[in-house]
């Protein structure tokens, strides 16, 4: 990665931490966690990815070891707590945490092409950046993740599209600060606009077939994401 890139993505990785975390921090809300509860969530949510990357990558991991990794979960856990969570803000969450979506998915494949990653390991790596802290956060909460719904709209397809897209750029020769915000956004307007259309990832025909679907579930745990997704 070279040197402009990675001053372009740092402060949109802290963003998209500051997203995931955030939404980690509601459900956690939600459940009616205590504060350490709620900051556990928070930071599961916002590092979780990261911190899998580079263990993959036998790397130190950035939440330990940058203080903007480390302090960013924080405080978004202190902001929801104290704050009272509306839907506005869960709106908002939704938004941002698509754009972490889209964000992580590049800075995880980028990661690992540095690394000397192939091109499909580095794409399975960037898309389990993008959505392994809403996982940790669902393990963590006792709830199955959305990722792993059929009932919720697209997740892990955008970030696919992001970590392919990235990973076919560099493989042109073409992967540059412009070729990486766009592959970013590019995944960002894939998972809001399956927010808005209800697009979601089909199911077995089996299951169709015996008419069980799993009961509905409320707007703010539709919502928490990033994680995950989350």
């Amino acid at each position: 990665m070279n040197s402009l890139l990675t001053a372009v993505l740092y402060p949109l990785d802290l963003a998209g931490i500051f997203a995931f975390a955030l939404c980690g921090a509601l459900l956690a809300v939600r459940k009616d966690f205590d504060f350490f509860g709620t900051l556990l969530l928070a930071e599961a949510a916002g590092t979780g990815g990261g911190l899998f990357r580079d263990l993959v990558l036998r790397l130190p991991p950035v939440a330990f070891t940058d203080i903007g990794y480390c302090l960013v979960p924080p405080v978004a856990a202190v902001l929801v707590f104290v704050l009272r969570p509306t839907r506005r803000l869960i709106s908002v969450s939704t938004v941002c945490d698509a754009g972490a979506l889209g964000m992580f998915s590049v800075t995880g494949t980028v990661k690992a092409l540095d690394h000397g990653f192939a091109p499909l390991p580095a794409v399975a790596l960037g898309v389990t950046t993008a959505v392994g802290g809403g996982l940790a956060c669902g393990v963590l909460a006792g709830e199955v993740p959305p990722v792993l719904r059929w009932d919720q709209d697209l997740y892990v397809l955008p970030a696919l599209v992001g970590a392919g897209g990235t990973a076919a750029l560099h493989a042109a020769g073409h992967l540059g600060v412009t070729g990486a915000v766009c592959t970013a956004v590019l995944a960002f307007a894939l998972r809001t606009s399956a927010l808005r259309r209800g697009w979601r990832t089909p199911r077995s025909a089996l299951w169709r077939q015996r008419g069980e679907t799993p009961s509905a579930r409320s707007a703010a745990s539709r919502h928490w994401t990033s994680p995950s997704s989350y």
